[in-house]
């Protein structure tokens, strides 16, 4: 989950099986721990204008997680 790379993963497999899910889904939302938040690997999935939101445990002030809103993801607290 990085501002800039998007939704990303370590396989390419799995990236396309990922972007045909969202390509058919009337919204797609990313479950992310706070561990991933600001981290990217090699295959992209998503940008983040094809992304509904991001419900995450990461620390709503997190400066990372300030940039995405910016961008205009909704960010939902997992409490």
């Amino acid at each position: 989950m990085h501002p800039e790379a998007g939704l990303t993963t370590g396989d390419a497999e799995e990236a396309a099986m990922k972007r045909a899910l969202s390509a058919r889904a009337v919204g797609t939302y990313i479950l992310a721990s706070s561990g991933k938040i600001g981290t990217a690997s090699q295959f992209r999935v998503l940008p983040w204008e094809k992304v509904s939101g991001l419900i995450t445990d990461a620390d709503p002030h997190d400066t990372v997680i300030g940039r995405l809103k910016a961008l205009g993801v909704e960010v939902v607290a997992a409490n």
